[in-house]
């Protein structure tokens, strides 16, 4: 059985029913939930997965939106550009440069094909002609990324380097990033992919379409910060491996490790215990339950000179890798001095932000012991510290939630929290049919916050000159004085609901109905008082009486 460990086997296949069942864990079921357990991934992924195999083509309603059909052509050129690139590395002349810089790296030839490296040539239009024989224009290329759009036409994003292909977990080309070869150009050594509709660094790790299975076997992932990094673990037998962009974990990419391991072991190339992003990112990881530990390199190197120099030190390191809390305390104490008064303050004013956003109580009175005999004071000293910290953060949360005042000065309420939460779920999912379902349901005018509902107004004039919706492009129209609001909207925390398209739906469905259930007893509320005042709304009032009727007695 793959998935517990057993003596005897106890997995059992039956081909005539099509299912499969394990009499020593339990688990069991169909070819899908063979896997979506396997793979760690949902029943639509599990599915695509499973009729690519079987060369099915699946019919969804989904494929027919504009924004479906552009993914599909996105990830379709970035697959033969990666092939194109792979060519020029690996059978043509013009790659032989960064063949040479490969091996002298380390590369094998084999490691070459497992990641899809590659060579974009230094033309300007080697890939655009490539590619424009292939069928595609260059506005598909320019929003895949591959192309830099200019009055004198299209020229190739990437350029003279050495092709990193950025793959999701399941295989699909969403990028890339190029390694300039030419030491003396005064471009930047490493280019990426920009955000597209198919790429977000934050949601994409460096070869876990390759390293998946073994980090789901060792039940752990080691995280690093470069492409180099991980190709050389691999070649040094560490096959649990991957790569993020710089040194902070998103939920994204928590999100999608969990799915595969329960300890998330950081071997980076910088010291993480200053890094304010990489302190978000830990927090996140620690929220989700996972085993976070720090691997230092005992050279001093980074992981791919680590791995090159000495493959067995470099195994020994990661073996070592201590817990994330206890790094941060050892990082703290190696940078100042914990028998000075001075020292001692700095020390706690690093610490204590930490220790005290640490989720598991008991994990978190550890650290506190473990602080409190480190500065030599009492464990009710730093429980004072911590309640301090804590006291402040409250503070400043409830200022930023209940600090935005609508011109007449009241705060926000219930209905304006809805109308937020509505805001922050349409911008997280599919903009476009959301907003359609939206107005269908609520006039954008009876939005009560002028900055929700301008806010919306604005989607609405977006999305009459654009098909699809690309936050970064509408944010960058958007009023200033908008921003602010907007993005408390985006990052709205719902990482419990991403990737999850049912319970998206279900969510927002009920967070609709609520919303226009608020705003109905809003307005009858306020047509009882024009009733008081001798006003004759009573025929408006009936009607939005019924309404709610109809809205809390569904046939």
């Amino acid at each position: 059985c793959p998935f517990h460990n057993e003596k005897t086997p106890s997995f059992i296949v039956s081909p005539e029913r099509a299912i499969w069942k394990c009499f020593g864990c339990g688990k069991g079921g169909s070819a899908i939930d063979f896997v979506m357990e396997s793979e760690r991934v949902d029943f639509v992924e599990a599915l695509e997965t499973l009729a690519e195999k079987a060369g099915v083509k699946l019919e969804r309603r989904l494929a027919d939106t504009p924004e479906s059909k552009l993914k599909e052509k996105i990830l379709t050129a970035n697959h033969l550009a990666s092939e194109y690139y792979q060519y020029l590395l690996t059978k043509h002349a013009i790659g032989e440069k960064a063949r040479v810089y490969l091996k002298t790296r380390g590369v094998t030839d084999k490691t070459m094909k497992t990641f899809s490296l590659g060579y974009s040539p230094n033309s300007w239009d080697g890939l655009l002609k490539y590619l424009k024989k292939k069928g595609y224009d260059e506005n598909i290329l320019t929003q895949a990324g591959l192309i830099v759009a200019s009055n004198r036409g299209g020229y190739d994003r990437f350029r003279g380097r050495v092709m990193f292909t950025l793959k999701d977990h399941r295989g699909n080309v969403v990028g890339f990033s190029g390694r300039l070869l030419d030491p003396d150009a005064k471009e930047a050594k490493y280019i990426n992919t920009s955000e597209t509709l198919v790429y977000s660094k934050s949601n994409v790790l460096y070869g876990l379409d390759v390293t998946k299975a073994e980090i789901q076997k060792e039940d752990e992932a080691i995280v690093m910060e470069g492409e180099f990094d991980v190709i050389s673990s691999f070649q040094a037998g560490v096959g649990n491996v991957v790569a993020i962009k710089g040194s902070a974990l998103t939920e994204g990419h928590v999100n999608l490790l969990r799915r595969f391991a329960d300890r998330l072991v950081l071997a980076l190339d910088s010291d993480i215990a200053g890094d304010a992003a990489a302190r978000r990112g830990i927090e996140i990881a620690d929220r989700a339950g996972l085993d976070l530990r720090v691997a230092t390199m005992s050279t001093g190197k980074d992981p791919d000179d680590a791995a090159r120099e000495n493959p067995g030190l470099f195994k020994k390191a990661l073996k070592a890798a201590e817990p994330i809390y206890d790094y941060f305390i050892a990082s703290a104490i190696a940078r100042y001095d914990a028998k000075d008064s001075f020292g001692k303050r700095k020390i706690s004013d690093e610490l204590l932000p930490v220790i005290t956003k640490i989720d598991n109580p008991i994990v978190q009175g550890h650290y506190v012991k473990n602080l409190a005999a480190t500065l030599g004071v009492s464990e009710d000293a730093v429980g004072d510290g911590m309640r301090k910290f804590a006291r402040t953060q409250s503070v400043g949360r409830k200022e930023h939630s209940s600090g935005e005042k609508e011109e007449s000065g009241k705060v926000r309420g219930r209905e304006e929290n809805l109308e937020l939460y509505v805001l922050a779920i349409l911008l997280q999912g599919k903009t476009v049919e959301l907003f359609e379902e939206l107005q269908e349901t609520i006039a954008i005018a009876d939005f009560t916050v002028s900055a929700i509902r301008q806010i919306f107004e604005h989607i609405g004039s977006y999305l009459k000159k654009n098909r699809i919706f690309l936050i970064k492009d509408f944010a960058d129209q958007l009023p200033h004085e908008l921003t602010s609001t907007l993005d408390e909207a985006f990052l709205w925390d719902i990482a419990d609901l991403a990737g999850d398209g049912e319970r998206l739906s279900k969510e927002w469905t009920k967070a609709l109905i609520a919303l226009l259930r608020s705003n109905l007893k809003r307005r009858m509320g306020e047509l009882s008082k024009e009733i008081n005042k001798g006003n004759d709304v009573s025929t408006q009032l009936r009607a939005l009486t019924q309404k709610l009727k109809t809205l809390d007695n569904p046939r």
